[in-house]
């Protein structure tokens, strides 16, 4: 019984987890947030306003192109990020770039979007979202190591 028991939760532990480690779908594209993570990140719903930064710095200034603040967007969704010298003046380091969306439990993105990173813009397309609110902070640092931080907000209001 105890065993059972304990094979049940090791089970649901995985099922927890799964989602987390990139697990691949079935369908094609690139799924920015899957609905588990969303559900389990529980970023509120209803109205949303979009953040200009998490953390003014003097690092870099994150330029979000595509998609507009407070866009309501269907799916899939282009993204467009440039990153250009901020206050401090200096280039940013692209290997110093992070995506996380954030909620109750974070969810780091970074791996998902590295390859779409080209010189110092962040360009991804047709990216899949699930219906609802997604809040994403992107990260990146200077050459002198100084920091800036922007949340980009997402509204998804049909699709996958």
């Amino acid at each position: 019984m105890l065993r059972a028991v304990a094979f049940n939760i090791l089970v649901l532990a995985l099922l927890q987890i799964a989602p987390l480690a990139g697990v691949a779908h079935a369908d094609s594209g690139l799924w920015l947030v899957t609905a588990e993570e969303a559900m389990r990140a529980k970023v509120p719903q209803g109205n949303v306003f979009e953040p200009v930064a998490a953390k003014v710095g003097p690092g870099p200034e994150i330029v979000v192109k595509t998609p507009r603040a407070l866009e309501r967007i269907q799916p899939p969704v282009d993204i467009l990020v440039t990153f250009e010298p901020g206050k401090s003046g200096l280039p940013p380091v692209m290997d110093t770039f992070k995506a996380t969306l954030i909620g109750f439990f974070d969810v780091d993105l970074t791996d998902r979007v590295r390859e779409y990173i080209k010189g110092n813009q962040l360009d991804v397309k047709d990216a899949k979202l699930p219906n609802g609110n997604h809040r994403i902070r992107l990260t990146i640092r200077d050459t002198e190591d100084n920091a800036n931080e922007r949340d980009l907000t997402v509204k998804i209001v049909s699709g996958d």
